[in-house]
């Protein structure tokens, strides 16, 4: 790195369809982020040290719920990283308020939309 450069921001995908783990990942590393996804709470838990500047977590996981990976954060410290619920769920808004996330972002989204939202966490 050199002087006087910011360290690239850490962002965790919390994605468990690997193509769109995958995009998410190139998109964000592109624009000079330093990404890794994980597919569940397991991996969640392996990525924290050092903490996330972001974690992006799609609301709907096939072995952890979005309740379970926000538990893992909190009970680690970590309430305070923001998140970025994705989803293509229609009652997405609704989801996001119960499960105290104020960022989301319905699928599909825009690349500048999702990219924007993102530059506004970190």
């Amino acid at each position: 790195m050199k002087e006087g450069t910011e360290p690239r921001r850490r962002v965790v995908i919390v994605e468990d369809d690997g193509d769109i783990a995958s995009l998410l990942t190139d998109i964000l590393d592109a624009e000079g982020y330093a990404p890794v996804a994980v597919s569940d709470a397991a991996g969640l838990d392996a990525e924290l040290d050092p903490r996330p500047d972001l974690v992006v977590l799609d609301l709907r996981l096939s072995h952890s719920g979005a309740e379970q990976i926000l538990g893992s954060l909190r009970a680690r410290g970590m309430g305070d990283v923001p998140v970025l619920l994705l989803s293509a769920a229609g009652d997405l808004a609704e989801r996001a308020r119960d499960l105290g996330v104020r960022s989301y972002l319905a699928k599909p989204f825009e690349l500048d939309e999702l990219l924007g939202v993102v530059r506004g966490l970190v």
